[in-house]
């Protein structure tokens, strides 16, 4: 690879093995994003050095010193030193500790090097001043606008907005978000992970239709909607709901649940929170998946649901809201779409999937992955070339 960089570092939000006892906290979309691009920077054959900024969920007071271990073949894999955080108080403390770890590390950086940061509202003025102060090749790794998303504070807003304009190039999670960055600067689009799974097992063998949604129980997410459409689906059909949220998320989806289940043909089940190699089986027993977040939310212009590629990567067919980040993206060709949010509407796509003919997801993501893997490697050599804005 030419160009003069010393080395490529990737901050992001996640673990590695190794970190099993710091007990990080993240989020499974964000890490598992992650993993895949260091992969894939793996496969460029140069060093890189990962920094995960995940902070311990630990509630007693401990000290986790600072740890850095193998990552594959050509990196390692970096977490800060963290402590425990019993109270409010010294959460807070973790916060601020946390930034000036970060401000220490971008303070050692300079021209010569490449940085791939997980966009963060977080730590977005940071990243912003020291990309002025010393001058290295930044490329923001951007899922989402946040301030879309959730409610932020102004200051905040403005900050995301400064970091996004700052950066040499990107890598984003899905076309729309061009109208968030300046034109002409390099970037790539990469939907999610592109990962085959290997099949492990069939299905669940009883002559049912196993549809599934699996994510957070964010009322706009569509969790609660996949629930009430098994009211109208027929007996052969069985809707999973797997996933997480707060208290008051998951009492409102399992009260929900509850009260569908008695007036509904179809089986329904909350099948919990799986992780993991236990989360890829159930999914492969499954044969559908949904993606029934409410269309009308200020997030759906920009933000790819990850829980797409999930489903097409364990070879489900998968239904979603019409919305342009999924309809235009590199496998809308592949999914099933409807066009109202309702249960009847949700119901009656599910209806309409034709299960009988055959089913190829697997082509078309073996194919993307490959197209990344080669983007992301001409991505960083085009930076890596630039001269520093």
């Amino acid at each position: 690879m030419r160009g003069i960089t010393k080395v490529i570092y990737y901050i992001t939000f996640g673990t590695f093995t190794g970190f099993e006892e710091y007990v990080l906290e993240f989020s499974p979309a964000a890490e598992q994003k992650g993993r895949y691009i260091i992969e894939k920077l793996d496969e460029i054959g140069k060093e890189y050095k990962v920094v995960s900024l995940a902070e311990t969920s630990k509630k007693e007071c401990c000290i986790l010193p600072g740890k850095t271990v193998s990552c594959l073949d050509y990196g390692t894999y970096t977490v800060w030193k963290s402590f425990g955080k019993p109270c409010r108080i010294v959460h807070k403390l973790h916060y601020y500790y946390r930034r000036k770890q970060l401000e220490q590390f971008l303070s050692t950086l300079s021209k010569e090097d490449i940085v791939i940061v997980y966009h963060s509202l977080l730590f977005a003025d940071i990243f912003f001043k020291y990309k002025q102060k010393n001058k290295f090749k930044f490329i923001l790794e951007i899922e989402e606008i946040y301030q879309d998303v959730v409610d932020c504070s102004r200051e905040k807003a403005w900050w995301e907005r400064k970091v996004v304009s700052v950066a040499d190039g990107y890598i984003l999670a899905t076309e729309m978000l061009l109208q968030e960055i300046p034109q002409q600067r390099p970037y790539i689009v990469v939907n999610g992970t592109y990962h085959i799974e290997k099949k492990r097992t069939n299905s669940f063998n009883d002559g049912k239709i196993h549809c599934v949604y699996a994510g957070t129980f964010d009322p706009t997410k569509g969790g609660a909607a996949a629930a009430a459409a098994a009211a109208f689906l027929p007996e052969n059909y069985h809707m999973h709901i797997l996933g997480f949220g707060t208290e008051t998320q998951t009492d409102q989806l399992l009260s929900l649940i509850s009260a569908v289940q008695k007036k509904s043909n179809c089986i329904l089940t909350y099948d919990g929170l799986k992780y993991g190699e236990e989360y890829i089986q159930f999914l492969q027993k499954c044969q559908i998946g949904l993606c029934t977040q409410i269309p009308d939310a200020k997030y759906t212009k920009t933000s790819f649901p990850s829980k797409v590629l999930v489903y097409l990567a364990n070879g489900l067919r998968v239904l979603s809201v019409r919305i342009p980040a999924v309809e235009q993206s590199q496998v809308g060709k592949i999914i099933y779409y409807y066009d109202i949010q309702s249960p009847q509407e949700i119901a009656k796509a599910i209806l309409n999937i034709p299960m009988q003919e055959n089913y190829d997801c697997r082509s078309l993501l073996n194919q993307l992955d490959k197209n990344f893997g080669k983007n992301l490697k001409q991505l960083v050599e085009r930076i890596d070339n630039e001269v520093a804005r």
